[in-house]
């Protein structure tokens, strides 16, 4: 079974590295997907068909909302502005009957054992306005700091805090600093600011240094961070977080060319791998205590 495990676990490591490498591989060959990046990171509650239609409407966009979200922050609209379309996601149910398999939409009637709710989603189209559309009350710059922006992993963070063998400072950082590794005095610092999600991200990338990191970083420094990231990308991948949003972009700002990262790829792979199983092996030992 142990055999088996590590199989199955190289063969996700291997996956989630083809998908870094597309993912990176796109970007930097990409013309100007580079500035999309840039440009998507002000958006992080818009899906990335949003996105993309945002952007291609109006390039230039800052934030963007709808009619009413503007009128509650006390703007109004400028005469004769045309809105920008986007999707929005709309929520249905119907009931399915398991035998027949007939299907009719939802209502008070009573769900009988033989039937089955069903959820899917539909879209319709919709308009959103830029800030640069309207005029009115002042409103605070929008942080260009926010990557994930969501709080899913909580009891990840709580392991990885106590997986650590460093500790691990939760402070108020300078600037857009999300944290750093301080070699010298062996501990991690984290932007107390940050989500949950971007904790998990941003430690798993600072315990890379701290654990694996074997770089000359004053003088390697671009291969340092992308294989730091990289590292990072997949062993969050593996425990349920998907980071790809936020890792593609820093990791093409390093790599530059695609080469990088397949010149380090065994190195990538395998540092993951060895991450992964201390991990799981950290978690296996809590198991045994508790039981």
């Amino acid at each position: 079974m142990k055999q088996k495990s590590d199989t199955n676990k190289k063969n996700k490591t291997k996956e989630m590295y083809d998908k870094l490498v597309k993912g990176v591989t796109h970007i930097i060959s990409s013309g100007k997907y580079t500035e999309f990046l840039a440009f998507s990171k002000s958006f992080h509650h818009y899906s990335f068909n949003n996105l993309v239609l945002i952007y291609s409407q109006m390039p230039n966009a800052t934030r963007v909302a709808g009619f009413k979200t503007w009128e509650k922050l006390g703007r109004k609209l400028k005469k004769g502005e045309k809105g920008i379309q986007i999707f929005f996601p709309l929520k249905r149910t119907y009931i399915k009957n398991k035998i027949a398999g007939q299907a009719s939409l939802i209502d008070d009637t009573k769900v009988e054992d033989t039937q089955e709710i069903i959820e899917y989603l539909t879209y319709r189209p919709t308009y959103v306005f830029d800030i640069s559309q309207t005029v009115g009350k002042p409103i605070p710059e929008a942080s260009l700091c926010e990557k994930l922006n969501s709080n899913n992993m909580n009891e990840f963070f709580d392991f990885l805090l106590s997986f650590s063998p460093y500790p691990i400072l939760e402070q108020s950082l300078r600037g857009s600093l999300y944290g750093y590794w301080n070699p010298k005095e062996k501990h991690i610092a984290l932007n107390q600011k940050l989500s949950i999600d971007d904790k998990v991200s941003t430690l798993l990338h600072e315990l890379t240094h701290a654990l694996y990191d074997d770089f000359d970083y004053q003088n390697d420094k671009k291969l340092s961070e992308t294989f730091v990231e990289s590292v990072a990308f997949i062993v969050a991948d593996f425990f349920g977080l998907d980071t790809s949003r936020c890792s593609f972009g820093y990791i093409a700002a390093y790599a530059s060319d695609v080469k990088v990262i397949l010149e380090l790829g065994d190195k990538i792979q395998k540092t993951a791998n060895q991450f992964i199983k201390q991990i799981k092996e950290y978690q296996e030992q809590g198991l045994k205590i508790i039981a």
